[in-house]
Protein backbone atom coordinates (compact mmCIF):
# COMPACT_ATOMS: atom_id res chain seq x y z
CA UNK A 1 0.00 0.00 0.00
CA UNK A 2 1.30 3.43 -0.92
CA UNK A 3 1.79 5.61 2.15
CA UNK A 4 1.14 9.35 1.70
CA UNK A 5 2.33 11.73 4.41
CA UNK A 6 -0.86 13.76 4.69
CA UNK A 7 -2.66 13.49 8.05
CA UNK A 8 -6.09 15.10 8.02
CA UNK A 9 -7.32 15.80 11.53
CA UNK A 10 -4.03 14.95 13.28
CA UNK A 11 -3.74 16.66 16.64
CA UNK A 12 -0.60 17.61 18.52
CA UNK A 13 -0.59 17.12 22.27
CA UNK A 14 1.50 17.70 25.33
CA UNK A 15 1.74 15.03 28.03
CA UNK A 16 -1.63 14.18 29.58
CA UNK A 17 -2.69 14.70 33.19
CA UNK A 18 -5.55 12.77 34.76
CA UNK A 19 -6.60 11.28 38.08
CA UNK A 20 -8.35 8.17 36.82
CA UNK A 21 -8.70 6.32 33.53
CA UNK A 22 -11.69 4.61 31.92
CA UNK A 23 -10.56 1.74 29.73
CA UNK A 24 -11.88 0.41 26.45
CA UNK A 25 -14.97 -1.73 26.80
CA UNK A 26 -13.91 -4.33 24.23
CA UNK A 27 -11.08 -4.64 21.74
CA UNK A 28 -9.28 -7.10 19.46
CA UNK A 29 -5.48 -7.05 19.27
CA UNK A 30 -3.21 -9.27 17.19
CA UNK A 31 0.36 -9.49 15.84
CA UNK A 32 2.68 -11.55 13.63
CA UNK A 33 6.47 -11.76 13.67
CA UNK A 34 9.37 -13.35 11.82
CA UNK A 35 8.81 -16.07 9.23
CA UNK A 36 5.03 -15.61 9.18
CA UNK A 37 5.46 -12.03 7.91
CA UNK A 38 6.22 -11.42 4.22
CA UNK A 39 9.73 -9.96 4.13
CA UNK A 40 10.04 -10.75 7.87
CA UNK A 41 9.68 -8.11 10.56
CA UNK A 42 6.48 -7.51 12.54
CA UNK A 43 2.88 -6.44 11.91
CA UNK A 44 0.50 -5.37 14.71
CA UNK A 45 -3.24 -4.70 14.55
CA UNK A 46 -5.93 -3.41 16.88
CA UNK A 47 -9.64 -2.61 16.62
CA UNK A 48 -10.92 -0.38 19.37
CA UNK A 49 -14.53 -1.17 20.37
CA UNK A 50 -16.59 0.89 22.79
CA UNK A 51 -19.82 2.86 23.12
CA UNK A 52 -20.88 4.68 19.96
CA UNK A 53 -20.99 8.03 21.79
CA UNK A 54 -17.26 8.02 22.64
CA UNK A 55 -14.81 9.87 20.42
CA UNK A 56 -11.35 8.92 19.23
CA UNK A 57 -8.54 11.02 17.75
CA UNK A 58 -5.15 10.38 16.22
CA UNK A 59 -2.55 12.41 18.09
CA UNK A 60 1.16 13.13 17.90
CA UNK A 61 2.31 13.51 21.51
CA UNK A 62 5.33 15.47 22.72
CA UNK A 63 5.85 14.58 26.41
CA UNK A 64 7.81 16.88 28.71
CA UNK A 65 10.29 14.02 29.16
CA UNK A 66 10.73 10.90 27.08
CA UNK A 67 10.10 9.69 23.55
CA UNK A 68 7.48 11.23 21.28
CA UNK A 69 4.71 8.97 20.03
CA UNK A 70 1.86 8.81 17.53
CA UNK A 71 -1.28 7.12 18.71
CA UNK A 72 -5.02 6.57 18.85
CA UNK A 73 -6.32 8.54 21.84
CA UNK A 74 -9.53 8.23 23.84
CA UNK A 75 -10.73 11.84 24.14
CA UNK A 76 -13.29 11.15 26.92
CA UNK A 77 -10.58 9.55 29.10
CA UNK A 78 -8.31 12.63 28.97
CA UNK A 79 -6.18 11.22 26.18
CA UNK A 80 -5.79 7.62 27.34
CA UNK A 81 -3.58 5.89 24.74
CA UNK A 82 -5.37 3.08 22.91
CA UNK A 83 -2.64 2.13 20.40
CA UNK A 84 0.60 3.90 19.52
CA UNK A 85 4.17 3.80 18.24
CA UNK A 86 7.00 5.91 19.61
CA UNK A 87 9.81 7.53 17.66
CA UNK A 88 12.09 4.55 18.42
CA UNK A 89 9.69 2.13 16.73
CA UNK A 90 8.20 0.53 19.85
CA UNK A 91 4.48 -0.28 19.48
CA UNK A 92 1.94 -0.78 22.27
CA UNK A 93 -1.71 -1.82 21.86
CA UNK A 94 -4.01 -2.77 24.72
CA UNK A 95 -7.32 -4.46 25.50
CA UNK A 96 -9.53 -4.52 28.57
CA UNK A 97 -9.62 -7.67 30.66
CA UNK A 98 -13.41 -7.72 30.80
CA UNK A 99 -13.41 -11.18 32.34
CA UNK A 100 -12.52 -9.38 35.60
CA UNK A 101 -15.09 -7.34 37.53
CA UNK A 102 -15.20 -3.68 36.49
CA UNK A 103 -14.47 -2.52 40.04
CA UNK A 104 -11.16 -4.40 39.96
CA UNK A 105 -10.21 -3.06 36.51
CA UNK A 106 -10.99 0.63 36.85
CA UNK A 107 -8.37 1.36 39.48
CA UNK A 108 -5.52 2.86 37.45
CA UNK A 109 -4.10 6.29 38.22
CA UNK A 110 -1.41 6.09 35.50
CA UNK A 111 -1.59 5.35 31.79
CA UNK A 112 0.87 2.46 31.62
CA UNK A 113 0.75 2.43 27.82
CA UNK A 114 1.91 6.05 27.74
CA UNK A 115 4.64 5.36 30.27
CA UNK A 116 5.98 2.48 28.17
CA UNK A 117 6.00 4.61 25.02
CA UNK A 118 7.81 7.49 26.69
CA UNK A 119 10.39 5.32 28.44
CA UNK A 120 11.29 2.20 26.41
CA UNK A 121 12.78 1.67 22.97
CA UNK A 122 12.57 -2.12 22.49
CA UNK A 123 10.88 -5.31 23.65
CA UNK A 124 14.17 -6.41 25.17
CA UNK A 125 14.42 -3.30 27.36
CA UNK A 126 10.85 -3.73 28.59
CA UNK A 127 11.03 -7.49 29.13
CA UNK A 128 13.43 -6.88 32.00
CA UNK A 129 10.88 -4.63 33.77
CA UNK A 130 8.21 -7.14 34.79
CA UNK A 131 7.52 -5.32 38.06
CA UNK A 132 6.11 -2.42 36.04
CA UNK A 133 3.08 -4.57 35.19
CA UNK A 134 2.68 -6.17 38.62
CA UNK A 135 1.89 -2.74 40.04
CA UNK A 136 -0.75 -1.78 37.51
CA UNK A 137 -4.41 -2.57 36.75
CA UNK A 138 -5.81 -5.71 35.05
CA UNK A 139 -5.40 -5.42 31.26
CA UNK A 140 -3.89 -7.13 28.22
CA UNK A 141 -1.07 -5.70 26.08
CA UNK A 142 0.78 -6.53 22.89
CA UNK A 143 4.13 -4.75 22.63
CA UNK A 144 6.38 -4.97 19.59
CA UNK A 145 9.51 -3.73 17.89
CA UNK A 146 10.82 -4.65 14.44
CA UNK A 147 11.99 -8.14 15.47
CA UNK A 148 9.88 -9.36 18.41
CA UNK A 149 6.34 -9.34 19.77
CA UNK A 150 5.43 -9.62 23.45
CA UNK A 151 2.10 -10.18 25.15
CA UNK A 152 1.51 -9.13 28.75
CA UNK A 153 -1.62 -10.35 30.56
CA UNK A 154 -2.09 -8.53 33.85
CA UNK A 155 -4.54 -10.00 36.37
CA UNK A 156 -5.57 -8.81 39.87
CA UNK A 157 -3.17 -9.16 42.82
CA UNK A 158 -0.10 -8.55 40.68
CA UNK A 159 -0.39 -11.73 38.60
CA UNK A 160 1.36 -11.39 35.23
CA UNK A 161 1.84 -13.74 32.26
CA UNK A 162 4.37 -12.71 29.60
CA UNK A 163 5.03 -14.35 26.23
CA UNK A 164 7.75 -13.19 23.83
CA UNK A 165 8.08 -14.41 20.23
CA UNK A 166 10.42 -13.66 17.35
CA UNK A 167 8.45 -16.07 15.16
CA UNK A 168 4.72 -16.67 15.29
CA UNK A 169 1.48 -14.88 16.15
CA UNK A 170 -0.36 -13.46 19.15
CA UNK A 171 -4.06 -12.61 19.44
CA UNK A 172 -6.34 -11.49 22.27
CA UNK A 173 -9.80 -10.14 22.86
CA UNK A 174 -11.02 -9.47 26.41
CA UNK A 175 -10.11 -12.46 28.53
CA UNK A 176 -6.91 -14.15 29.66
CA UNK A 177 -5.65 -17.07 27.58
CA UNK A 178 -2.54 -17.98 29.55
CA UNK A 179 -3.00 -21.22 31.48
CA UNK A 180 -1.41 -19.63 34.53
CA UNK A 181 -4.19 -17.02 34.66
CA UNK A 182 -7.16 -19.28 33.94
CA UNK A 183 -8.53 -18.81 37.45
CA UNK A 184 -8.36 -15.01 37.06
CA UNK A 185 -11.15 -15.13 34.46
CA UNK A 186 -14.20 -14.56 36.65
CA UNK A 187 -16.67 -14.50 33.75
CA UNK A 188 -15.77 -14.79 30.05
CA UNK A 189 -18.30 -13.31 27.65
CA UNK A 190 -19.42 -15.26 24.61
CA UNK A 191 -18.56 -12.20 22.47
CA UNK A 192 -14.93 -12.28 23.59
CA UNK A 193 -14.62 -16.02 22.90
CA UNK A 194 -16.21 -15.81 19.44
CA UNK A 195 -14.13 -12.80 18.40
CA UNK A 196 -10.92 -14.50 19.50
CA UNK A 197 -11.86 -17.57 17.48
CA UNK A 198 -12.59 -15.35 14.48
CA UNK A 199 -9.32 -13.38 14.52
CA UNK A 200 -7.33 -16.60 14.95
CA UNK A 201 -9.22 -18.09 12.01
CA UNK A 202 -8.36 -15.06 9.86
CA UNK A 203 -4.69 -15.15 10.87
CA UNK A 204 -4.35 -18.88 10.35
CA UNK A 205 -6.48 -19.06 7.23
CA UNK A 206 -4.09 -17.22 4.94
CA UNK A 207 -1.75 -20.23 4.53
CA UNK A 208 1.05 -17.84 3.57
CA UNK A 209 3.17 -15.09 5.06
CA UNK A 210 1.14 -12.10 6.29
CA UNK A 211 1.26 -8.63 4.76
CA UNK A 212 0.36 -5.11 5.86
CA UNK A 213 -2.69 -5.21 3.59
CA UNK A 214 -3.76 -8.55 5.09
CA UNK A 215 -3.91 -6.97 8.53
CA UNK A 216 -5.91 -4.01 7.22
CA UNK A 217 -8.35 -6.48 5.65
CA UNK A 218 -8.63 -8.33 8.98
CA UNK A 219 -9.44 -5.05 10.75
CA UNK A 220 -12.34 -4.57 8.31
CA UNK A 221 -13.74 -8.10 8.73
CA UNK A 222 -17.51 -8.20 9.27
CA UNK A 223 -17.85 -11.99 8.95
CA UNK A 224 -20.74 -11.49 6.50
CA UNK A 225 -22.81 -10.13 9.35
CA UNK A 226 -22.19 -13.21 11.49
CA UNK A 227 -20.97 -13.39 15.12
CA UNK A 228 -17.38 -12.64 16.04
CA UNK A 229 -16.77 -9.95 13.41
CA UNK A 230 -13.57 -8.02 14.06
CA UNK A 231 -15.20 -4.85 12.69
CA UNK A 232 -18.23 -4.44 14.94
CA UNK A 233 -21.16 -2.40 13.66
CA UNK A 234 -24.23 -1.10 15.52
CA UNK A 235 -26.69 -3.84 16.42
CA UNK A 236 -29.89 -4.22 18.36
CA UNK A 237 -29.42 -4.42 22.10
CA UNK A 238 -25.82 -3.17 22.11
CA UNK A 239 -24.21 0.27 21.99
CA UNK A 240 -20.75 -1.22 21.36
CA UNK A 241 -19.18 -0.82 17.92
CA UNK A 242 -15.71 -0.38 16.41
CA UNK A 243 -14.47 3.17 16.96
CA UNK A 244 -11.00 2.87 15.40
CA UNK A 245 -8.62 0.51 13.61
CA UNK A 246 -4.82 0.58 13.83
CA UNK A 247 -2.27 -1.43 11.83
CA UNK A 248 1.48 -0.93 11.74
CA UNK A 249 4.29 -2.65 9.83
CA UNK A 250 7.76 -2.75 11.40
CA UNK A 251 10.87 -3.80 9.47
CA UNK A 252 14.47 -3.90 10.71
CA UNK A 253 16.43 -1.01 9.25
CA UNK A 254 13.33 0.64 7.76
CA UNK A 255 10.80 3.23 8.93
CA UNK A 256 7.43 1.91 10.19
CA UNK A 257 4.35 2.18 7.99
CA UNK A 258 1.15 3.00 9.85
CA UNK A 259 -2.55 2.81 8.93
CA UNK A 260 -5.39 4.07 11.10
CA UNK A 261 -9.09 4.64 10.57
CA UNK A 262 -11.33 6.51 12.99
CA UNK A 263 -15.12 6.18 13.15
CA UNK A 264 -16.63 8.99 15.22
CA UNK A 265 -20.40 9.14 15.55
CA UNK A 266 -21.99 11.71 13.29
CA UNK A 267 -18.86 12.12 11.14
CA UNK A 268 -17.49 10.47 8.04
CA UNK A 269 -14.74 7.87 8.71
CA UNK A 270 -11.22 9.33 8.58
CA UNK A 271 -8.30 7.28 7.27
CA UNK A 272 -4.61 7.96 7.86
CA UNK A 273 -1.61 6.29 6.22
CA UNK A 274 2.01 7.35 6.66
CA UNK A 275 5.60 6.21 6.62
CA UNK A 276 7.07 7.24 9.96
CA UNK A 277 10.59 8.15 8.89
CA UNK A 278 12.89 10.87 10.27
CA UNK A 279 11.13 13.50 8.18
CA UNK A 280 7.85 12.62 9.89
CA UNK A 281 9.24 12.98 13.41
CA UNK A 282 11.42 16.04 12.67
CA UNK A 283 9.87 17.79 9.63
CA UNK A 284 11.36 21.22 10.35
CA UNK A 285 14.88 19.97 11.09
CA UNK A 286 14.96 17.76 8.02
CA UNK A 287 13.52 20.45 5.72
CA UNK A 288 16.40 22.76 6.64
CA UNK A 289 19.09 20.27 5.64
Amino acid sequence: MRAPRAFTGLIFCAAFLFSSIAFSDACTIWASAGDVVAGRGVIVGKNRDNRSSLHTRLGLVFPAKGFRFLGILDIEADGYVVAAVNEKGLVVVNASANSVQRSKRHVATEDVTQRILETFDSVDSLEREKDLFRKTHPAIYIIADSTRIMSVEVAPRGQVAITVKDNGVLAFTNHYTSASLADANEKISRESVVRLKRINLLIGGLNRAHTFDDFIAMSRDRNSGGPGAVMRGPRKGSSIRTLASWVIRLEPGSAPTMYAQVFNEGKQPEAFVARLDRTFWDPIVNSER
